[in-house]
């Protein structure tokens, strides 16, 4: 009578089955390590000359699955902690542990938003803000390229974006417009986009603010099946109202600072455009662009990735902010590059070359420069070297989602 069932319910076992198979197939990695050592063999009853033989993850995973999945849980811990442990040993190194902690806890409580900067976009081929002011200035006929060079020597940008779109504001929008389009397709080509984009959705599940004109976050988190895209988004100068009201209900939200490369009615770029954005004479929270950034900076942890934290307007805001004391501010966070310096000694000659390889080494005073600098703004860093494209950045962020999520701990 039993058979007779399992027979008519053949249809719905053989789709249970099929979904359990798929779940196997999903661990081939694991099933690999399990599967070493030799085939489980059985002896056919009906042919005693015929030897069944079957592998050691196939038979624990349909004969006792619990087994099956502690052994992968066990398996998968030891993969975690063998692709973090550069980064464990990098951080207990520097005695950062205490910072990072702090920083994987309010991970954890979806208490984070990141903060974006132009060195997150310049690992996907966009270039500098200096670098686009210097190459406008280059095409306009009707400016002085000593004076550009000048103001760039001094870092005058503010003040040159201004000459540049005073010389010939269509220039300048195309110039923006065609620099930062989006490079390829993100469904296309995602080795395009970099890993610090790919990470956001497990670091925040709110708010986020970039300073960046290209789409590498907004076309991400449309791409990426894991990741909700946004429910409010407000582009410089563009008029979204609803925004702050999103940011207040705890939903997905971006602001994009200096606007959208495809909107130049949103660019924030240019000394006029900053008034228009920010206001003339000091920064007015009745304009929806600092009253929004405002409220990110006292309801949420900032974490600043790519980002060079030199004196700007938003900067500016943080610090009246702060000094006002109206408000409680939470910690906030900065994953910075090691300054550096160089040293005096010869330069090494690279092998079979006549070329030479700068040395350089830590720059203590500049560091605690910034950091005297950050501590007044709430903002604690977190350190890393420079070195192979800032691999050691992507390692930290992984590792701090990871044991976030609780996947493995930072620590035992």
């Amino acid at each position: 009578m039993a058979i007779e069932k399992i027979k008519q319910s053949a249809d719905l076992i053989e789709k249970v089955e099929q979904y359990l198979q798929n779940g196997l197939n999903s661990n081939s990695l694991f099933n690999d390590a399990l599967d070493e050592g030799d085939l489980l063999s059985i002896r056919s009853i009906k042919d005693t000359e015929h030897i069944h033989q079957y592998k050691a993850s196939e038979v624990l995973y349909w004969v006792d699955r619990n087994a099956y999945l502690d052994e992968f849980d066990n398996w998968n811990g030891e993969q975690l902690r063998d692709k973090h442990r550069e980064a464990i040993k990098y951080v207990d190194a520097t005695q950062q542990d205490s910072v990072v902690s702090d920083l994987i806890a309010l991970i954890k409580k979806k208490k984070v938003a990141p903060f974006v900067g132009a060195g997150v976009s310049a690992a996907a081929g966009y270039p500098s803000w200096d670098a686009v002011l210097k190459e406008l200035g280059k095409k306009l006929t009707n400016v002085d390229n000593a004076h550009v060079e000048e103001l760039l020597a001094n870092e005058r940008y503010l003040e040159l974006a201004q000459l540049l779109a005073d010389a010939s504001s269509s220039q300048l929008n195309n110039h923006i417009r065609t620099t930062f389009r989006i490079k390829s397709t993100i469904e296309q080509d995602k080795t395009l986009v970099p890993d610090v984009i790919k990470l956001l959705p497990r670091l925040c599940a709110g708010a986020m603010v970039t300073t960046n004109f290209d789409t590498l976050i907004e076309s991400w988190f449309k791409a990426h099946k894991t990741a909700s895209e946004f429910d409010g988004i407000l582009c410089g100068l563009q008029e979204n109202h609803n925004f702050v009201t999103k940011l207040l209900k705890g939903e997905r939200c971006l602001l994009k600072l200096h606007g959208d490369a495809t909107q130049p009615e949103s660019y924030i770029f240019t000394q006029t455009q900053y008034e228009q954005g920010y206001g003339s004479g000091g920064i007015d929270y009745r304009k929806q662009l600092p009253k929004a950034l405002r409220q990110i900076y006292i309801s949420h942890s900032l974490l600043f990735l790519g980002c060079s934290l030199q004196q700007d307007k938003t900067m500016e805001l943080f610090e009246q902010v702060r000094n006002d004391g109206e408000f409680v501010i939470p910690e906030h966070f900065a994953l910075l590059a090691l300054p550096v310096k160089p040293i005096e000694q010869p330069s090494i000659a690279t092998e079979n070359s006549e070329q030479v390889v700068p040395a350089f080494e830590a720059d203590d005073d500049k560091r605690q420069e910034m950091e005297d600098r950050l501590f007044e703004l709430g903002i604690r860093p977190i350190w890393y070297p420079a070195t192979d494209n800032h691999k050691m950045l992507i390692q930290l962020i992984e590792l701090m989602v990871d044991v976030a999520d609780g996947r493995l701990m930072l620590r035992g």
